[in-house]
């Protein structure tokens, strides 16, 4: 683990902009479902289902299926699967922590090689060392690699980040949240002193004492009263001018953007109305959580050998009631269909015209076209 790796970590977890657009990418993620199909068939009872399910002694599905966006966030994920062999007792998946990875020197050498199969990758071993010093090799190809960008930069095994380019914006959140913390603490002081005279050189330091004992020692006095005239300002005049909390928002809203999350999902923002968020999250399942779960279960179809049996192992978000949204929506881009080939044939266009005007693939099934036309019964070619 490199310094760079370290500092990186540590934005994550003390940065709260930062944090909250992992989290809430994790969250989501971890909502998802897996699937195995077999000739488009569904297998409720595949040995994977049951792995994935309890894949170690300490996680759940849920749990497993967050650990992998936060490590692909981060730049790359580990997950190391103890067997090839899906249904083995006590097979179990985990995902490593990289910075306890120690990666053999002599990997390096072909970490850029283009002729590289993934059984010669068996030869190599990761050291993992734990907390209290001690440590196990961990088979090199037992372990599936994902990244967050292409893992095509001149090294096979780790890649770069989107968090590596975030990190002036990271740190002016940082600055923000530093300098309304600091306003604030100084909101409620002030600056006490005489009015400028050319014959004076300022307060004594009598004058200083006596003025702060006297509007400090009764914090229920309001009126003070004074040999002399005295000016007196807040240390922060006007907050607000500050722009402190717009400045946050927009820089967790940059951090968002970098991960591909749209607005209405971070919700940062009140001008989105509740179905506009709900589009918007089903938008951003299909565009970006969905891609990088099927690359993953992809990763466990090659692994154990699925690919063979063309089983599929996909991930899913149908189940969630938000995506009814999109159903309905589909429903009425079909009801909308089918009223615009109505209204071809209701014009004289035969079937085959109005299908090729509207680039839909309608079948007729029964009835028959009459002048005037009659209604007629449709069916979606598959």
């Amino acid at each position: 683990m490199t310094l760079q790796d370290i500092k990186k970590f540590e934005f994550v977890f003390s940065n709260p902009a930062l944090l909250k657009v992992i989290a809430l990418q994790c969250d989501l993620f971890s909502l998802g479902e897996v699937q195995v199909t077999q000739n488009k068939a569904p297998i409720e009872n595949d040995p994977f289902l049951k792995l994935i399910k309890k894949p170690n002694t300490f996680q759940t599905q849920t749990q497993f299926l967050w650990d992998f966006m936060f490590w692909n966030m981060m730049g790359n994920g580990y997950c190391y699967v103890d067997s090839a062999l899906v249904d083995k007792p006590n097979n179990k998946m985990v995902f490593l922590n990289y910075f306890k990875m120690q990666w053999p020197t002599d990997l390096f050498k072909i970490a850029d090689k283009i002729f590289i199969e993934r059984k010669d990758l068996a030869k190599y071993n990761i050291t993992y060392r734990y907390s209290d010093g001690t440590t196990s090799l961990l088979p090199l190809d037992r372990i599936i690699i994902s990244s967050d960008l292409s893992n095509n930069f001149g090294n096979w095994f780790v890649s770069p980040s989107r968090i590596d380019a975030l990190v002036k914006v990271i740190s002016n959140s940082e600055e923000a949240l530093d300098a309304k913390n600091v306003n604030l603490r100084y909101s409620g002081r002030f600056l006490v002193g005489s009015p400028t005279d050319a014959q004076r050189t300022g307060m004594t330091e009598e004058e200083k004492k006596s003025i702060t004992d006297d509007m400090d020692k009764d914090k229920h006095k309001r009126v003070f009263p004074m040999s002399s005239l005295v000016n007196i300002r807040r240390f922060v005049d006007n907050i607000s001018a500050l722009q402190l909390d717009p400045s946050f928002l927009a820089d967790y809203f940059l951090i968002g953007t970098m991960f591909n999350i749209p607005r209405d999902v971070l919700e940062a923002y009140n001008s989105a109305t509740y179905e506009n968020q709900e589009k918007a999250r089903i938008a951003h399942i299909h565009y970006t959580l969905s891609p990088k779960g099927n690359e993953f279960m992809n990763s466990f179809e090659n692994m154990f050998g699925y690919e063979q049996e063309n089983k599929n192992i996909q991930l899913t978000w149908d189940h969630l009631l938000m995506m009814q949204v999109a159903k309905n929506d589909q429903i009425d881009y079909k009801t909308k269909e089918i009223n615009a080939f109505q209204s071809c044939l209701d014009m004289g266009m035969t079937p085959e015209e109005a299908n090729k005007y509207l680039g839909s693939a309608f079948v007729i099934t029964s009835g028959a076209i009459t002048n005037p036309p009659q209604k007629i019964s449709l069916t979606f070619a598959k």
